[in-house]
């Protein structure tokens, strides 16, 4: 009997042993799975969607400032002729035309600052008419038409910023990789009416947090019509839905979903494209830059222009090529845009009530000239100054250009002033129904307005009540 009890302990001490190198092998092997997994879903979907851009300019110091070029093609490429009828993503404009090959839906410019976390965003609509790098002017989006690199270049040219990472995804792919994370919730402060060209709806019931699926989420990016800005009011939609995409896609609960991770290499490897300099795990911390567009950290901004017009392209944004410059230059330099303009009110050019008056010679008529270059120097966005009277002055001895004003339009003479530098501002009686009366002088100059005005962002936390 006492021999059994001790044949049984010896037989438990034994299982005891064995189960505590059995569970710790159990551990290492399911450990090195999910390792060897972790290895090939890694290298795996690196492959799949890294391509040789040879335009793009690898970055030399990691710690200095680089530029991102983010790219939503218009690529049919993976949906049915059903599923673009259904999300108004249909191969043929409306007068016919046959759309092939791809083009920049979206297209975005961020510069990045490591040291500081300081993210610039500069998004270009689409239909923006500029020099394309293969030849010609056209539509900034048709640049993508004869490959990426061409596009990259067409952006490099016009920016005067190298392009150190680019990054691509096409209509099916951002359908897929939404549906991949299973949706995401943005918030909608107010109702969308129904918009027939992409079928997208808000009603007055879902206002507040919306669900928002793949299909559901194209048609909102890409909707322009129902929105009073068209495609300005589409971008703002664009980077609200990017960070509220971009949050879910780097949160815990994603990475800890192996089904959400399959889909996603699924989705993106197919459809997503990058610059074979950057790897996943610059992707992956490149997209937790973009998780909260805090205004503490970012600006956004559209591209300087001076609004629609019409040429042998048809409707094209017209690029305001002076602020435009001045923009670039500021992030060149790694300055805040905004701080880069020259108006120093926020007066309408277009209230204001100009004359000008020749203070130089009698027998040279230059005020009608000079009007017209203050006129084209202190255009903002399209808004111009109303010149009202263009006369002689009541001398012509005028050495300086002088800027007149009544004492309750010294704002507005300020602005007139900014277009004319090296002016003497001075205030006193102006004509009845002019607000700055502008004398020209011999030394008289102009310089063009600019203002850069960076997209509203929401303070982080900061919902509208309907969305908390």
């Amino acid at each position: 009997m006492i021999r059994s009890v001790r044949v049984r302990e010896r037989r438990r001490l034994g299982w005891l042993r064995k189960k505590w190198v059995v569970i710790p092998a159990i551990i290492v092997v399911i450990l090195g799975a999910i390792g060897g997994y972790g290895l090939w879903y890694y290298y795996s979907l690196q492959g799949d969607i890294q391509e040789p851009i040879e335009e793009v300019v690898p970055q030399e110091d990691p710690e200095e400032p680089f530029n991102v070029l983010l790219v939503g093609s218009d690529s049919r490429a993976g949906l049915t002729e059903a599923e673009q009828d259904r999300l108004g993503a249909q191969d043929v404009e409306a007068d016919g035309t046959v759309i092939s090959g791809e083009r920049a839906d979206t297209l975005i410019v961020a510069r990045i600052d490591p040291e500081t976390n300081r993210v610039t965003m500069v998004q270009f609509p689409r239909d923006l008419y500029v020099p394309i790098a293969s030849g010609g002017s056209n539509k900034i989006n048709s640049a993508l038409l004869e490959g990426k690199g061409n596009l990259v270049q067409t952006v490099e040219d016009l920016t005067g910023l190298d392009i150190n990472v680019y990054a691509q995804v096409n209509i099916a792919g951002f359908r897929d990789l939404v549906d991949a994370i299973a949706g995401v919730d943005v918030c909608i402060p107010e109702p969308i009416p129904f918009d027939s060209a992409t079928g997208i709806e808000v009603t007055e019931e879902e206002v507040g947090m919306v669900h928002f699926d793949g299909e559901r989420a194209l048609r909102f990016v890409r909707s322009r019509k129902v929105f009073g800005e068209g495609d300005f009011a589409r971008i703002q939609n664009q980077q609200k839905f990017l960070s509220a995409a971009v949050t879910k896609v780097t949160s815990v609960g994603t990475f800890l979903s192996f089904s959400k991770l399959l889909s996603i290499k699924r989705a993106a490897g197919k459809n997503l494209k990058v610059d074979s300099n950057t790897d996943l795990r610059e992707l992956y911390n490149l997209m937790k830059r973009f998780r909260e567009f805090d205004p503490e950290n970012y600006e956004a901004y559209t591209a300087p222009n001076l609004g629609v017009g019409s040429n042998e392209a048809g409707s094209v944004v017209i690029p305001d090529e002076a602020a435009m410059a001045v923009m670039f230059e500021a992030m060149r330099n790694d300055e805040s845009p905004q701080d880069a303009g020259n108006i120093p009110n926020d007066v309408d050019p277009a209230s204001v009530r100009v004359g000008v008056y020749n203070g130089t010679n009698p027998d040279e008529t230059v005020a009608g000239p000079a009007s017209e270059e203050l006129l084209d120097a202190a255009t903002v966005g399209g808004s111009r100054l109303s010149v009202v009277e263009v006369l002689n002055a009541d001398r012509f001895n005028y050495r300086r250009t002088v800027v007149r004003y009544e004492s309750d339009a010294r704002l507005e003479a300020e602005l007139v002033a900014a277009a004319l530098p090296g002016a003497k501002l001075k205030e006193g009686d102006t004509p009845i129904g002019i607000d700055v009366a502008v004398i020209v002088g011999r030394q008289f100059e102009v310089q063009r307005l600019v203002d850069i005005i960076a997209i509203d962002l929401p303070i982080p936390g900061e919902l509208p009540a309907v969305c908390r």
